[in-house]
């Protein structure tokens, strides 16, 4: 390899100048400058043959670079201790939120109750307005009270409906009505049976407004308890 003498080496472009010049300027290096100029003289050593100036130049390099090493530490270390601390608060927080909410619900129990006691459906004041409004369903299941013998009256009377997916290949074996016939025989075939869906609408129209018992599982919706 090539020896370059001290002309030579002024000649050439020296990385540390603008490192030493940033540094009397008080220009801020990031961690990847300082590794990009440790690197370009890294690179001027090898081409030198290991001239003593270039390797100077490294170290004065690396030491910038523990330096910013122990400053990115220092950083971390600040926000490890932050993230600590939220963590800590976000608990606190949390637990305050869930406090909160729970007395949001018990003040609006309380408001409904004071309405049911007047036996008004609708108070209006100056602040605001409380009301009751229908359910957008007429009656509720219970399904903890709905036995087999239910659920299958259910089912004859055409008030419990299920949906059925059927997934198979397409073998060629003619219509979806053809192959659902042969449903029972077929092989290779997914079935996915849903929950089933009661028709609500009917069941009100059966008991509400009627001398029938109501069934154990059954039992009117309520109604919706509004603020504005």
């Amino acid at each position: 390899m090539e020896n370059l003498t001290s002309d030579a080496i002024e000649l050439k472009e020296n990385p540390l100048r603008e490192f030493m010049v940033e540094a009397v300027e008080a220009k801020p290096l990031t961690l990847a400058n300082l590794i990009q100029r440790y690197q370009k003289i890294e690179e001027s050593l090898i081409e030198s043959g290991g001239l003593a100036v270039y390797g100077d130049q490294m170290t004065l390099v690396e030491g910038e670079i523990e330096k910013k090493l122990d400053a990115c530490k220092g950083l971390i270390d600040y926000w490890k201790g932050q993230v600590a601390y939220l963590e800590e608060k976000e608990k606190s927080y949390k637990a305050r939120k869930s406090g909160i909410k729970s007395g949001i619900e018990w003040l609006r129990g309380t408001m409904k109750a004071a309405l049911l006691l007047t036996g008004k459906e609708k108070i209006k004041t100056p602040e605001g307005s409380y009301y009751f409004t229908k359910p957008c369903t007429p009656v509720k299941i219970l399904p903890e009270f709905l036995t087999e013998e239910d659920a299958q009256d259910l089912r004859i009377t055409g008030m419990s409906t299920y949906q059925v997916t059927v997934t198979f290949d397409d073998d060629g074996i003619g219509t979806w009505i053809t192959y659902a016939k042969e449903l029972q025989a077929a092989t290779g075939c997914e079935v996915k049976v849903s929950e089933p869906k009661y028709d609500l609408t009917a069941l009100a129209t059966h008991y509400q407004g009627t001398n029938r018992e109501w069934p154990p599982y059954l039992i009117p919706a309520e109604k919706t308890f509004t603020i504005r």
